[in-house]
């Protein structure tokens, strides 16, 4: 080989020499960077070993096969006690997905809530928006919005009322007991008794007959008469009790009395008749019929008169008077008047209608109680002198239904000029401030059919959703539905658990202290890992095994060229050294 083709094999050696040295460095490089790939896959594996997942154990059973799930606690069902448990941020503001958005924003919810508890306007528009939104079927919506609204759920109260109802004023109620069947009272059971003790010579000259005195005036005399509710609220006619008494015995009219007390006030009688009456379309919920009993005792007591000594001494006084040992003091001498007590000595008469002519009962529409006439000084046509009392039932009707809306708003309800509010007294009706004349009273109506449990249970539970969402406001974040955002969420403590304790009260908390939110062991995604570590660390090794057998290659022909290389370089030396020494000589 001659000096200058060596010179050049020499270099191509060198060249491809330095090739190979560089393409081995860089398959080191690989490999390093496979061994750190390796590493981080490692770690990756080793940190889901540890990984858990949130489930719903509603019984304590143990079962973990019920994700947490948005849908689970803000759908109302057996699994959250129809009540629902919210998510909520650091500031308590409840989080909603788009649809319980669109549904607050339909009721004009602001998100910072409204500090306090709406109307049941609102209450129902939130209804309405869950209905448009999809929440709710339209069935539903209707039940809902025919239930009262529960102002106190998720604040202490309990469930409502289980029937339908509808709101209104005392026009609202009379219309609809006009427009619904109620039962009659029959006055015939009073009427069919013999007749009252008067004086000794004229028996059966005592007698109690109804008196209905028409708008226009007209009065029918009859033994009996027959009305509804409806009839005695709408004033289209009055109905009256009334005694004519018999001749010049002045305590007829309080041997009377304590016979309509009797019948009127007896269990039974026309008082418990009303009971039952109002009861059929006021009695919601315990609160309304906490009312309805209130104003039945206080009926009673109205018709009844004081239990005062002072009383009692007048009863007894009159029972004297007659010489009847037979009457029964307690049953049958007490008597209400309108302004006190009636004068033993019946020449006229403390409250009440004086003389008025005992075949018109026309003034006993204008007095609260009894009212009485003494002797009518001869003006009927016997000649005699007879002594009349007689009761309105229609203004005992409206003195019950004024003592249920006493006691519904509490006795000590003002009005705006300090005074009580409702006032029943027996007295004329002046002196009485009764719900009938009160057109701004709200009426619980009840129009519909017990509901079911279920039923009732999605009305208390989006009533207490929408009373949480007033007081303490609202998010929209819809992709709290995603579970693993959830879970998220609440293991890095950026949402909150709110759920009614025992006490009836929402409360906020760590998931952690939710006894059905349990937090276990993700056995489904360890496998996951598992399964993806193995197959990674596969293909990582597959790649250094080729790497392994380029760079051994590599090495085998960096050798072969480092051989050949020195074997150039000989072989030019020695050229080299050859011509020096001919040259030389």
């Amino acid at each position: 080989m001659g000096l200058s083709a060596g010179q050049a094999r020499l270099l191509t050696i060198t060249g491809r020499k330095s090739d190979c040295e560089y393409a081995s460095m860089k398959l080191s490089h690989q490999k390093i960077a496979l061994s750190r790939d390796l590493a981080e896959l490692s770690n990756e594996y080793q940190n889901s070993l540890d990984q858990t997942k949130l489930i719903y154990d509603y019984y304590g059973t143990g079962d973990t096969t019920t994700p947490l799930s948005y849908g689970l606690l803000m759908t109302p069902s057996a699994l959250n006690d129809y009540m629902p448990t919210t998510i909520t941020d650091s500031l308590g503001r409840v989080t909603l997905n788009s649809k319980y958005a669109s549904a607050a924003r339909a009721a004009g919810i602001p998100q910072e809530g409204l500090g306090t508890l709406p109307s049941e306007g609102m209450r129902n528009a939130f209804i309405q928006g869950l209905y448009t939104s999809g929440i709710l079927t339209k069935k539903t919506a209707e039940t809902i919005l025919g239930l009262p609204y529960n102002q106190q759920a998720g604040f202490g109260g309990g469930p409502v009322s289980s029937v339908i109802t509808e709101t209104g004023n005392v026009d609202t109620l009379i219309k609809y007991l006009d427009e619904n069947s109620t039962g009659e009272f029959s006055t015939t059971e009073l009427i069919s008794s013999q007749g009252i003790q008067g004086s000794k010579d004229d028996v059966n000259n005592c007698k109690i007959r109804t008196k209905v005195v028409s708008a226009d005036g007209t009065v029918t005399d009859t033994a009996s008469a027959s009305f509804t509710l409806a009839d005695l609220l709408s004033d289209e006619k009055q109905y009256n009790l009334d005694y004519y008494g018999s001749v010049r015995s002045e305590q007829s009219p309080v041997t009377a009395t304590a016979m309509m007390q009797k019948y009127l006030t007896d269990e039974g009688g026309f008082v418990d008749w009303l009971y039952e009456e109002f009861s059929a379309v006021l009695g919601v919920d315990d609160k309304a019929m906490a009312a309805l009993d209130y104003a039945r005792t206080e009926t009673k007591k109205l018709i009844n008169g004081p239990d005062t000594e002072e009383y009692k001494n007048w009863q007894n006084k009159w029972y004297t008077a007659t010489g009847n040992s037979d009457w029964d003091e307690d049953t049958q001498w007490k008597h209400n008047d309108v302004n006190g007590f009636l004068d033993p000595v019946g020449s006229k008469i403390s409250g009440g209608v004086e003389n008025y002519d005992p075949n018109v009962v026309k003034q006993g529409s204008n007095y609260m109680g009894f009212v009485y006439a003494a002797a009518n000084k001869g003006k009927d046509d016997d000649g005699n002198d007879h002594c009349t009392a007689g009761i309105n039932l229609n203004n005992i009707a409206k003195a019950f239904l004024t003592f249920f809306a006493q006691a519904w708003e509490g006795p000590s309800k003002k009005d705006e000029l300090g005074r009580p509010k409702y006032l029943v007294q027996a007295d004329s009706l002046t002196t009485n401030r009764l719900v009938t004349d009160d057109l701004s009273f709200e009426f619980t109506i009840k129009t519909g059919v017990e509901v079911s449990s279920d039923d009732l249970g999605q009305a208390t539970f989006y009533d207490a959703l929408f009373n949480q969402i007033c007081s303490n406001g609202w998010t929209e974040n819809d992709k709290i539905t995603d579970n693993e955002y959830l879970q998220e969420m609440l293991q890095s403590g950026m949402l909150y658990v709110s759920k009614p304790k025992d006490d009836g009260y929402y409360y906020q908390g760590n998931y952690a202290t939710d006894p059905y939110i349990k937090e276990i062991s993700d056995d489904t995604a360890i496998a996951q890992a598992e399964a993806k570590y193995q197959t990674e660390k596969a293909k990582l090794n597959s790649k250094e095994e080729t790497l392994d057998l380029k760079m051994k290659n590599l090495d085998t022909e960096i050798s072969s060229l480092t051989t050949e290389y020195d074997t150039v370089k000989n072989t030019i030396s020695k050229n080299i050294e050859k011509s020096f020494k001919r040259y030389n000589a």
